[in-house]
């Protein structure tokens, strides 16, 4: 029985190890572990793991203390500190801890919800605390994963299959994607129903791809020089290192699952389009490859200034390569020539950076950055940034001055690590070694431009990496002045009692033959009492580099109780994890199904009634905004429904045209045409008390049914409600805002309405389609300086959206438009090609329009071209014909091949009875376009009218 356990506690381990290897590469096959489901299958699989590797604190051989799951433990109080961020706390703690948490629920609210919102005073940190349960639970799990790899791992056998593993799940996924790229019609892994982005292999962004590869390409070169320094004793970063001594490797059976991976993943770098993957790939080299850390004086500076070159030409020059061989295969293209300095990452920052000095010092929770930066868009391009591109700000605004600080312990504690490992004589520590250096740099460097650690797939793969690379250098004892070395061989008959090999007791000797020279064969007798010497047979070894010292440390008398105590309180919290995130998924698959339902043709009220328990028990359960919003929507086209049916439509004709009247946007400008001017407003907000008011309708009943507020249903009261809800869990969100303001016939408040808009467009701040929408419902709402305020700010940042603006505003003759463009060329020049198509242009903004278009102010030929000839058609319907015919010459001058703008030209000579100029432009123009036959027929035409 006492020979059985040792085997079961050693399959057990190698299960667990087995588990971690194949994990990273298994979440990514579903879009990089994105979506909920995927989530929480992993955890179960990391908990499962967790639990397998729980026999190790039984294991005489593997550390178990406090100071080998500094990782795990740092973690934990991460976790702690994210969770007390979801707590309710006093008013003024929350405004002391975070001003611009404490200003969501207050300032933000209060206008919206009135009395609703002071009904408490304890607020959380987080502006969205369901976000960052869900957070805390992943990084819960990541904890245990960290305490389990550290664990798993410290042998060094299923230390080379961690890092075998790592490197070829990220060539499956390189081979994927560069599959993809050769056949992008073949639906692999349903990447084709991704409509937006560069997606690449199964992520659906190329930059958190790329960091997969980066850690793939790491985690090669850490089995590499693992087999060149096992075969020669030639370390890969020591600068007696030659490029011949790779040869060694090329008749190396275990070399070769290394060699594929890192050409296949350096290839997908290549090819996948990220800048910051490339850039991170170099620093990660030039870490691994020893020319920064190591001291080699002033030989490094011209290293240093190199590659910082290269990233910095990387990031902003638009690179236009002819590669041949990739150009055949399609791999690469320039369709997206984005760089640093126009791709909108340096706005967002901006407004990010202004945004996370507002939640100092303690930040505004995990998760949140979507609707933190809300309150600070100016500099911003279009669209809403999900992600920072850039996670160390992203955990700046997120965490405050706590997650700066954890981050900066955890690197700081890897490098230590890193170094110590310089001291030991293993090889798999030197391929260890080298790949920390290469992973932990370029995941540094790429998280300046990308966020692609919080990916689940990349989480689990640097989690299960970096615990080991943080841990082993403590098996190795630091430097001393002692030689150790006997003409360049190790004493293995060292008498300190404080040195050990690392490696199993239960290695035999032909295993101990292909692994470095200090391996020996340490007698299984290590379980015998402290009065027992312990007899180390010495072995013979290769020479080691006489720059490292040969040396150790013995395990320490192994103690249970900090063991337990540390597995405990690392794996146990998983359990509580694991059931966030399985509810989170429960209630992401019934949001999903809920839209799917909403977003069909003709879908049965019956079936969405089947969805409101499931959803208001997900609602009671975890005060999900997504489960609020999900409600809302359907208790609003239930509504829809009732008032269809209320109004009973005769024919297919009036269904549909009563069916139209309760889209979201006219169903309120019934009520809004019906009160106008409002007389009254209400301060609390209240929502009525029946599902119906008192209003009565006039229609004849010959006459198609139409819904008023007489037929209001009581799924409105009911979507309001749910809207208001994911309000007081959400004071950020945009849409809730939405769904509200879609609603004011429900609430029948004005001042509300006018507090919505305002309140939207400062969340919607830089983003133009949403302007459109806004000024729009604020005209519907009958607040025109609104509404005149928004077109100006979309026209300011969109000239372009001139016309629109102006075709808008036709609608409302009361409003000068005149007061809406913005005193801008471009806009000027946008409004004028849109005035002088209209039958009656406004002649006051056409005036303006035609002084400011400012055609000497061209940068091109063919721009000044283009302003002349607008400068002319502007002058001609402003009845100014000289300075018309005079722009048209210039026109023609600037671009004597435009057929068209030449007839034009003569045409409105031919208007303004100046024949004989318009019969010389004539023939010039025959002569310049032989072929064009509009020139034979209107010299025809005027000849023919000279004639009569």
């Amino acid at each position: 029985m006492k020979s059985i356990v040792p085997l079961l506690i050693q399959i057990s381990l190698w299960a667990s190890a087995c588990i971690l290897a194949v994990l990273p590469c298994a979440v990514a096959i579903d879009y990089g572990g994105i979506l909920p489901w995927a989530q929480w299958a992993a955890s179960a699989a990391v908990l499962l793991a967790g639990v397998l590797a729980l026999p190790s604190i039984l294991d005489r051989d593997t550390q178990g203390g406090p100071r080998f799951h500094w990782l795990a433990i740092l973690l934990l109080c991460w976790a702690a500190y994210g969770w007390f961020q979801t707590l309710p706390l006093p008013g003024f703690l929350t405004n002391l801890l975070s001003p611009g948490s404490a200003a969501a629920y207050t300032t933000w609210l209060a206008p919206v919800l009135g009395s609703q919102a002071e009904t408490s005073s304890m607020h959380p940190i987080s502006i969205d605390p369901a976000a960052s349960r869900h957070a805390v639970a992943m990084l819960l799990v990541v904890a245990t994963l960290a305490w389990t790899s550290a664990s798993v791992f410290q042998n060094r056998r299923r230390l080379v299959l961690l890092m075998a593993g790592l490197a070829a799940g990220a060539a499956v996924h390189a081979a994927l994607g560069i599959f993809h790229l050769v056949s992008p019609e073949t639906d692999l892994l349903g990447m084709n129903a991704i409509d937006r982005g560069s997606h690449f292999a199964a992520f659906v962004n190329r930059n958190n791809a790329a960091l997969l590869m980066n850690i793939g390409v790491g985690a090669s070169m850490g089995v590499l020089a693992w087999r060149l320094s096992a075969l020669i004793g030639t370390e890969v970063d020591d600068e007696n290192f030659e490029v011949n001594d790779l040869i060694s490797l090329a008749s190396d059976r275990d070399s070769s699952i290394a060699l594929i991976s890192l050409v296949l993943c350096t290839a997908a770098l290549l090819v996948c389009g990220s800048r910051g993957g490339l850039v991170s790939a170099i620093i990660g080299f030039t870490l691994a490859l020893g020319w920064i850390r190591a001291r080699r004086g002033t030989a490094s500076i011209p290293v240093i200034i190199a590659v910082l070159a290269i990233a910095v030409a990387l990031l902003i020059v638009p690179f236009n390569l002819d590669l041949t061989s990739l150009d055949r295969m399609e791999l690469l293209s320039d369709r997206d020539d984005s760089t640093l300095l126009n791709d909108g990452r340096i706005p967002l920052w901006t407004d990010a950076m202004a945004a996370a000095t507002t939640y100092l010092p303690a930040g505004s929770g995990l998760g949140t950055f979507a609707d933190a930066h809300l309150t600070h868009l100016e500099k911003s391009s279009d669209g809403w940034a999900h992600h920072a591109d850039n996670l160390w700000l992203e955990m700046f605004t997120e965490q405050g001055i706590p997650g700066l600080l954890f981050v900066a312990v955890m690197i700081v504690g890897i490098i230590r690590s890193l170094n110590k490992l310089n001291d030991s004589p293993d090889a798999v520590d030197h391929g260890l070694r080298v790949a920390g250096w290469y992973i932990l740099g370029s995941l540094t460097v790429s998280q300046f431009f990308d966020m692609g650690l919080i990916i689940p797939a990349n989480l689990i793969a640097c989690a299960i990496f970096l615990p080991v690379a943080s841990t082993r250098g403590y098996l190795v004892a630091p430097r001393s002045r002692d030689a150790d070395f006997v003409r360049g061989e190790f004493d293995p008959y060292d008498d300190s009692d404080e040195y050990f090999d690392v490696d199993d007791a239960s290695d035999t000797a032909d295993e101990a033959a292909d692994d470095i020279a200090t391996e020996q064969d340490v007698s299984s007798d290590l379980d015998r009492s402290d009065d027992d010497a312990v007899q180390i047979e010495p072995a013979p070894i290769e020479p080691v580099t006489v720059s490292r010292k040969s040396r150790i440390r013995f395990q320490t008398k192994k103690t249970l109780s900090p063991s337990i105590a540390i597995a405990v309180i690392a794996v146990l919290p998983s359990v509580w994890a694991l059931s966030v995130l399985q509810t989170d998924a429960n209630a992401d698959a019934v949001v999903r199904r809920t839209k799917a339902l909403l977003a069909q043709r003709g879908t049965a009220p019956a079936q969405l009634e089947t969805l409101i328990s499931p959803l208001e028990n997900l609602a009671q359960q975890t005060e999900s905004p997504a489960v609020y919003r999900a409600l809302s929507d359907l208790h609003f086209q239930l509504a829809r429904y009732d008032e269809v049916v209320q109004a009973n439509p005769k024919t297919a004709e009036q269904l549909r045209e009563l069916y139209l009247q309760t889209a979201p946007a006219v169903r309120r400008l019934k009520w809004h045409a019906q009160n106008k001017p409002v007389t009254a407003h209400t301060t609390n907000h209240r929502l009525p008390e029946d599902a119906t008011d008192d209003d009565t309708s006039n229609n004849d009943a010959s006459e198609i049914a139409s819904v008023t507020n007489s037929s209001l249903s009581r799924h409105y009261i009911t979507a309001l409600k749910n809207a208001e809800a994911e309000l007081s869990v959400r004071p950020l969100s945009r849409e809730a805002r939405t769904s509200s303001l879609y609603l004011d016939f429900v609430y029948t408040d004005q001042d509300r309405t006018r507090a919505i808009l305002q309140q939207l467009s400062k969340l919607y701040g830089t983003y133009s389609a949403a302007l459109q929408q806004l000024a729009k419902l604020s005209l519907d709402s009958h607040e025109p300086e609104l509404g005149v305020t928004y077109l100006r700010k979309l026209l300011e940042r969109q000239p372009n959206q001139t016309p629109f603006a102006l075709k808008l505003l036709e609608s409302y003759p009361e409003i000068s438009i005149a007061s809406v463009v913005p005193p801008n060329t471009a806009n000027y020049r946008a409004a004028a090609a849109y005035l002088i198509t209209r039958p009656d242009p406004d002649q006051e903004l056409l005036s303006q329009a035609f002084a400011g278009l400012a055609c000497g102010e061209s940068e091109t030929i063919a721009e000044r071209a283009r302003c002349e000839e607008l400068y002319a058609d502007t002058a001609y319907v402003l009845g100014r014909y000289d300075d018309a015919f005079a722009s048209y010459q210039k026109a023609t001058e600037l671009n004597s091949t435009n057929a068209n703008l030449q007839l034009k030209h003569i045409n409105r000579l031919r208007e303004q009875d100046r024949i004989d100029d318009a019969r010389v432009l004539a023939r010039k123009a025959r002569e310049r376009f032989p072929d064009d036959r509009r020139f034979d027929a209107v010299i025809q035409q005027m000849a023919q009218q000279q004639l009569r």
